[in-house]
């Protein structure tokens, strides 16, 4: 069975324009201080994106992200697509070739292998 929403997950300090883009703004749930490693404050949105709008929404996202460091997350029970700058990739439930491939591209964009736990998620 198909989800009907897709849960998103977006470190506030990843955005280019320091804010999500417009077509965003109906789908926000909630926002909340958190740490990235021991030292670092940063501030987490969350979302509700319809499933038909996902492939828009991921594409939108992707052009948001700052360039190296970042990515963003939409997942459901099936699947979780990553979204690096101008990058998505799907990564099927249980699939580890799909997280050690999402792993490969989040290193082309400088981020540390620890904070890209996709096989957690």
């Amino acid at each position: 069975m198909i989800s009907p929403t897709l849960r998103a997950v977006v470190i506030g300090g990843s955005l280019k324009e320091g804010s999500l883009p417009a077509a965003f703004a109906s789908m926000e749930d909630r926002r909340y201080p958190s740490r990235l490693g021991e030292q670092t404050e940063i501030e987490i949105i969350e979302l509700t994106v319809p499933t038909q709008q996902v492939a828009a929404m991921a594409l939108e996202l992707s052009a948001a992200l700052k360039p190296r460091f970042f990515y963003a997350h939409l997942l459901d029970k099936q699947r979780m697509l990553v979204v690096f700058p101008r990058t998505v990739v799907e990564i099927p439930r249980g699939d580890a070739g799909a997280v050690s491939h999402a792993s490969s591209v989040g290193s082309l964009f400088r981020i540390p292998v620890e904070q890209m736990r996709f096989a957690e998620m």
